[in-house]
């Protein structure tokens, strides 16, 4: 599925915050591939997509239904996935993350959403969405610290002005 991810990513990285529905799903997509991965329920591959897609539709309904507050909330795991896979993309080698690691790491990006919400937003999904996009290829002759911070500036300007010379969002 890497090439989902890289899709995924590169649909956040340019419209994470301008469309925010799109981020809370592309959480649940990944919220939901983690679980089918540990739980392993369903054992043909193509199956393993049912999980993901279905939690995907649920983040996006809740996007429309609860607006910033489930932006938050996918922003929380949204932490929780750059404490885990950002050291990993960046080179270094992670021996233990403890599920306690993890709340703090979701709790700093949760409290980023609440009190700077478009900002917040905007270095979030950008962070997640590189850190997605640069996990799932592989780069044997590129930097990946240069990519990472090509990519991650690429997201950053994108975003700030699809939001700024955009639509007004509705909320």
């Amino acid at each position: 599925m890497p090439i989902i991810y890289v899709g995924i990513g590169f649909i956040m990285l340019v419209a994470g915050r301008p469309l925010y529905w799109i981020f809370v799903g592309s959480i649940g997509f990944l919220v939901g591939d983690y679980l089918m991965e540990r739980l392993a329920f369903m054992p043909a591959e193509w199956n393993n997509i049912i999980l993901p897609v279905i939690l995907a539709l649920v983040g996006v309904a809740s996007a429309y239904f609860f607006r910033r507050w489930s932006a938050r909330v996918a922003g929380f795991f949204a932490g929780g996935y750059l404490l885990v896979y950002l050291p990993m993309v960046l080179g270094a080698e992670i021996e233990y993350i403890s599920p306690f690691l993890f709340i703090i790491a979701g709790a700093i990006a949760f409290v980023l959403l609440l009190f700077l919400f478009d900002a917040g937003l905007v270095f979030v999904s950008s962070l997640t969405a590189v850190t997605l996009i640069l996990s799932s290829i592989r780069m044997d002759r590129l930097d990946r610290g240069a990519m990472f911070m090509i990519l991650l500036i690429f997201g950053l300007i994108s975003q700030y002005l699809l939001l700024q010379y955009g639509k007004s969002a509705p909320d």
